[in-house]
C-alpha cells in the first residue's frame, strides 16, 4: 500500500488558489488571468475497464484492479487555447 494518500507538499509553490471540496484536494494555476485547476489523484487500488453493461464495452474487455503507487496532480479539464498560447510563448522566450 502507498505510504501516503496526500501530496508531499500542499499547496505547491505555483498554486494561486487551493482547497478541498467534495471531490478532494485541488489547486489552481493562474497565468496571465488564465486559470487551470488541478485535482489530486491519490494512490490506491481502483477498477480498470468498463462494466459489461456499459454501452460500447467490448466483449473481451475484463474489469480488473490496478494499483496507482504514487499520487499525482491532474488538470480537471482540457488545456484551453489561451493557456496553450501562453505556455508556448514562455517556451519560445526561454529557448
Amino acid at each position: 500500500m502507498p505510504s501516503s494518500l496526500f501530496p508531499d507538499s500542499f499547496p505547491e509553490p505555483w498554486a494561486a488558489e487551493w482547497g478541498e471540496d467534495e471531490f478532494g484536494l485541488w489547486m489552481a494555476l493562474v497565468y496571465q488571468n488564465i486559470c487551470q485547476v488541478f485535482r489530486w489523484i491519490r494512490p490506491g487500488w481502483f477498477l480498470v475497464g468498463s462494466p459489461a453493461r456499459e454501452r460500447g464495452c467490448y466483449e473481451a474487455e475484463t474489469r480488473h484492479e490496478a494499483l496507482l503507487s504514487r499520487g499525482y496532480w491532474l488538470a480537471d479539464s482540457a488545456c484551453t487555447q489561451a493557456l496553450w498560447r501562453a505556455v508556448a510563448w514562455i517556451i519560445r522566450a526561454i529557448s
